[in-house]
């Protein structure tokens, strides 16, 4: 096969091809022969089976672990577990106490009122508008026609296995005093009760330091107050000391103690509480009695 050849003037004459375009996208879509429309195919459905129809259903177990069982002599209810139960005996029963110094004692005037029958009964602790340290008879005093008590919540380590009756600890078979056990608790004093409590330590003490056993009184309302012990238990266990003021905490900022010397209002909410209420439909009761 011959093979064409060129004299070196007609190679200069002739050019390199030029390099073929590239197809825009634009023409190559138009060249490319149209397809059809596909549309996105969806999962296929599981088809269930004629019996499925009626097969029950199975539901979300219900989460009832909030849920106690409780019967009537259910300590965990009746005490409150986590929640600051006011210690007061019976009558014929005693309390053993230590007071905790860590945590203040906090004290308000108040009023424990009962208005109205049946449904439309209102009754409730009440703090009166009248302050500590003040002789002002306020809205409250006037319209109850009764002065304002004051009342002191103060928080109190209650020994929960001191005698009942007595308030006393009690030497088991072995001969040896059986070890505390304790809750946190608080008692409501009147300045009664306050002037019968600083009596009660040595000289060199404060009621702090002591044990003290706490009683019903014998007349109609009220309690009474006697030294259990010089040196309060409690305080002699360093882990017990540390335990308890753990468990302090959350009461240190007295908001807990506060809340149990009743309701505050003021004078609108006083007027509203004790509209329509004047001598006999008003009846102030002592907070003792609660």
């Amino acid at each position: 096969m011959a093979m064409q050849t060129f004299e070196d003037d007609e190679l200069d004459n002739v050019k390199p091809a030029a390099p073929a375009a590239r197809p825009t996208a634009a023409a190559a879509a138009a060249a490319a022969p149209a397809q059809a429309h596909q549309p996105k195919q969806q999962p296929r459905q599981a088809v269930a089976d004629d019996f499925d129809d009626d097969a029950p259903k199975a539901k979300p177990e219900e989460d009832n672990s909030d849920i106690h069982v409780t019967d009537f002599d259910d300590e965990k209810v009746i005490n409150r577990p986590g929640q600051l139960n006011r210690v007061r005996p019976e009558k014929g029963r005693a309390r053993r106490v230590a007071f905790v110094k860590s945590v203040k004692m906090v004290s308000t005037k108040s009023h424990f009122v009962e208005i109205g029958t049946g449904k439309d009964l209102k009754q409730g602790t009440y703090r009166c508008l009248s302050l500590i340290g003040s002789d002002d008879q306020t809205y409250c005093c006037a319209k109850l026609q009764k002065d304002s008590v004051i009342h002191i919540a103060a928080l109190v380590l209650l020994y929960t296995n001191a005698d009942p009756t007595t308030g006393k600890y009690v030497k088991g078979a072995d001969g040896h005093v059986p070890p505390i056990q304790w809750e946190l608790g608080y008692v409501d004093l009147s300045g009664f009760n306050m002037k019968q409590i600083r009596k009660l330590p040595d000289e060199d003490q404060t009621p702090y330091d002591i044990d003290i056993i706490m009683t019903h009184a014998d007349r109609a309302f009220g309690y009474e107050f006697n030294r259990a012990s010089n040196k309060a238990r409690w305080l002699q266990n360093p882990e017990l000391v540390k335990e308890v003021e753990a468990a302090c905490e959350r009461f240190r900022d007295g908001k807990t103690l506060i809340s149990r010397l009743g309701k505050k209002l003021n004078l609108i909410e006083w007027k509203a509480l004790l509209s329509g209420a004047s001598g006999e439909e008003a009846k102030l009761d002592n907070m003792d009695e609660l």
